[in-house]
């Protein structure tokens, strides 16, 4: 005959097994079958053992039930960090073209600069060592040496602290307030051929690229048809040069110089409306007569012009050019005009001459 206390413990050794029938773990198992055994000690009938259960018991069922829990929690995986060479650098961002076109030139191992590239993600220099161009990028986080289509072909070296390249984001907004577009904007230093080195943004699709000088200053757009436009022209294509043999002005290209090249080419010096003084050689033997350009005034020609819009011959919709030169060789360059389908000649004040 079973006893209550053997009934007991048959209820419970059943409740025990499908328990451990649920436990996945087999170190869930272990603390069920310690609880077990403790458990057994409250099925006596000693009294003693009672109370001594009753003082053990709940506190240890609590702490089983601690971990039991814990040990369903799901252990977290740490988030990997990224590397150095993984960290994004936005380069329009007020100084972070700098910081990182000197990084590149510490890697190149030379200051004298050919070309500088920037956009938003990545960055090139273009140096010359050991007479030889090399380039250096700054691509997918990491700096190397690239393949180059630039040659060492006698271009001016510029260095980079020459250049306001502070806030690359702010000579990109101004690019797209003039040419309309933002689209895959990217910053070149580089000589334009002339010998004097721009900035410029240009826009993928390609848009109107436009200039700054080295102070980031946007270089303006000549109107031709205005007398301070062709004052400007004038400025920047003869810069310093005190020898030429034609100088003009064309109303729908810009103004240029004509200077001796060698004694069986002639360089001219051209600057349009919205590009920086470009060259250009052409085989062309130099006969005119050389004279000083610095002679040549803008308030002179369009003193001419406005002389001819008086007459009803000249309107902003008119075509029209000047060359001064020597052609004459009288040893004073004249004023050759067509203006419209109107030709005059005068001397270098745009008082008309007769032939």
């Amino acid at each position: 005959m079973r006893t209550p206390a053997q009934g007991n413990r048959r209820s419970f050794m059943s409740r025990l097994r499908r328990t451990r029938r649920a436990i996945r773990g087999p170190h869930l198992r272990r603390l069920a079958r310690s609880a077990h055994r403790i458990r057994g000690l409250q099925l006596t009938s000693s009294g003693t053992s009672s109370r001594r259960t009753a003082w053990i018991g709940a506190p240890l069922a609590a702490v089983v039930a601690l971990v039991l829990l814990g040990g369903c929690t799901p252990v977290s995986t740490p988030t990997p960090s990224l590397s150095p060479s993984q960290v994004s650098v936005d380069l329009t961002a007020p100084g972070q073209a700098r910081a990182m076109i000197r990084r590149l030139i510490a890697k190149a191992g030379t200051p004298q600069l050919l070309q500088v590239e920037i956009t938003k993600d990545w960055a090139a220099i273009t140096v010359v060592k050991d007479d030889q161009a090399q380039t250096w990028a700054w691509r997918d986080g990491a700096i190397r040496q690239v393949d180059t289509d630039v040659s060492n072909v006698g271009q001016t070296k510029f260095l980079i602290d020459d250049f306001n390249i502070n806030d690359v984001g702010g000579l990109f907004r101004a690019a797209a307030a003039i040419s309309g577009s933002e689209s895959d904007q990217e910053l070149q230093i580089v000589d334009s051929s002339a010998g004097e080195t721009f900035m410029s943004v240009s826009t993928v699709p390609e848009s109107r690229t436009v200039f700054f000088y080295p102070n980031g200053a946007l270089l303006p757009t000549l109107d031709f048809g205005t007398e301070g436009g062709i004052s400007q022209g004038l400025d920047d294509v003869i810069g310093t040069h005190t020898t030429a043999v034609a100088v003009g002005i064309q109303s729908n290209l810009g103004a240029w110089l004509d200077l001796p090249g060698s004694t069986t080419t002639t360089i001219r010096r051209l600057r349009t409306s919205n590009v920086p003084v470009t060259i250009n050689e052409r085989s062309q033997r130099p006969d005119l007569p050389a004279f000083n350009p610095t002679r040549v005034r803008g308030a002179a020609i369009w003193r001419v012009l406005a002389d001819a819009r008086t007459k009803g011959t000249f309107s902003a919709a008119t075509r029209w050019q000047v060359s001064i030169d020597d052609r004459n060789r009288t040893g004073v360059p004249r004023m050759y005009f067509t203006i419209g389908t109107t030709s005059l000649v005068t001397d270098l004040d745009g008082r008309p001459l007769t032939s």
